[in-house]
């Protein structure tokens, strides 16, 4: 199943569906039942599954994820409450990619609720700190932001999303061998290599040159702000020129040319060159719309064409206009293997799954909302400075951490066991299979009020 998963993620999906054969049972619902839903999904072209089949699966944590993915994507809104229907770990995962989104269309208040709120259910996570901080250095409460990230260095220092949150609250440079650091602090050339590593990361395709179409393959949601700044639909349909090109000045000159030969050279010169035209213009228009169906990583076609339409209407995402750290908590379609969740990305082309509805409609409905992000505070987009920690005053004189003060004891259930078995002597001790000598465990003592002096 991991191997299937990697190769969706790659979009060689023959080879996944390879991978899955074997594997499936008759009547099942369980993850390899769903992967080859998934794996079938993402071809709308050659895929067995359509719209009917969701209805096949109840109360399934990815399919409603999908079905959420796929509503958002009609006007590139997102939908932080329709996220609550499970509160099992993938759908904690979505909500961060919905709070990234919310970033990054500059509702900096709702992305910091939500992150709270997952604090609340994920105490010991880590990208739900990740994603506070982050929403707190949009709304301008850096020191705030900075507590956050205090205990996450405390408790999570190894861990590369952290060292590169630590890298945007200007801590250092530590950690570039990652690719969540490399891509903050590298140049697009030593960044290059992160797009086949990561093959679902779009902002490691749009740091580059012409990357564009591989970030529309990897996860068009990157650049769903954009599209409603510019109020570009999302489904892609071939404009009308290119339609009166081919059928009134083509064809016309096909026949025209077959009649100019049919004068002057003979009656089967003029037919045989004009068959041979039609058919080389009907066969050159089918071989162009199966390369555009055709999956594939790099420079497929169809996401070509999809790239040249968002720069024709400037809405193209890049490092300038992306929220900073946003790749850090962004992710699409989500998949279980062994209960671990895994990222494999949205490609722009699921865009033939959705309903088809006049462009103009859609635009008005994003119209409205791309005034208010208009008006909305511009993300930062990069690092903060050396030690500003001792130049920026603090925004208020409350004291004590961030989520202490707003969240409570809820935000720090469990994480004193967490620490502690992060601690090194108690990895030795593990390790060596010894038991951690008592006075070293964590007893809660004096929980009694009443037992207190």
């Amino acid at each position: 199943m991991l191997i299937a998963t990697g190769y969706m993620a790659l979009r060689r999906l023959d080879a996944a569906r390879e991978a899955l054969h074997g594997l499936q049972q008759p009547e099942g619902y369980d993850e390899p039942e769903i992967l080859s839903f998934i794996c079938e999904w993402l071809d709308p072209w050659n895929g067995t599954v359509t719209d009917d089949d969701l209805w096949d699966w109840e109360n399934n944590s990815t399919i409603d994820y999908l079905q959420i993915l796929q509503s958002m994507m009609k006007t590139w809104k997102p939908q932080p409450n329709d996220t609550m229907l499970h509160s099992d770990k993938l759908s904690q995962t979505g909500q961060l990619s919905m709070i990234a989104l919310l970033r990054a269309q500059r509702r900096y208040d709702e992305a910091l609720d939500l992150a709270q709120a997952l604090v609340r259910t994920d105490p010991i996570g880590v990208r739900p700190r990740i994603a506070t901080s982050l929403c707190l250095m949009d709304t301008g409460q850096w020191h705030d932001a900075k507590s956050v990230l205090d205990e996450l260095i405390k408790s999570d220092s190894k861990d590369p999303r952290v060292q590169a949150l630590a890298v945007i609250f200007g801590y250092g440079t530590k950690g570039r061998e990652h690719m969540e650091v490399s891509l903050l602090l590298d140049d697009a050339k030593e960044t290059k290599k992160w797009m086949d590593a990561a093959p679902v990361n779009a902002y490691a395709a749009v740091l580059q040159k012409g990357g564009l179409d591989e970030a529309m393959n990897a996860n068009v949601l990157i650049a769903a702000h954009e599209a409603t700044r510019r109020g570009v639909a999302p489904r892609y349909a071939p404009g009308i020129l290119s339609t009166v090109f081919q059928y009134l000045v083509l064809l016309p000159m096909w026949f025209v040319g077959g009649i100019l030969v049919y004068q002057e050279v003979g009656q089967t010169e003029g037919l045989s060159l004009l068959g041979g035209l039609l058919v080389m213009h009907f066969s050159y228009r089918r071989l162009r719309r199966q390369q555009e169906h055709q999956i594939r990583h790099r420079d497929q076609r169809g996401m070509i064409k999809y790239a040249r339409r968002l720069k024709r209407y400037k809405a193209v995402p890049n490092a300038n206009n992306i929220p900073i750290g946003n790749h850090l908590i962004l992710s699409g379609i989500l998949v279980t293997v062994n209960g671990v969740v895994l990222d494999i990305g949205y490609p722009a082309w699921l865009f033939e799954r959705l309903p088809k509805e006049q462009e103009k409609k859609v635009r008005a409905r994003l119209r409205k909302r791309s005034l208010r992000l208009e008006k909305g505070k511009t993300p930062r987009v990069s690092p903060l400075g050396k030690a500003w920690w001792l130049k920026r005053p603090k925004e208020h004189a409350e004291s004590g951490p961030y989520l202490e003060r707003i969240i409570g004891p809820v935000a720090y259930r469990g994480r004193t066991n967490y620490l502690r078995k992060k601690d090194v002597r108690a990895l030795n001790d593990a390790a060596a299979g010894k038991e951690t000598p008592l006075q070293k465990r964590f007893i809660p003592r004096n929980t009694i009020r009443s037992e207190r002096s």
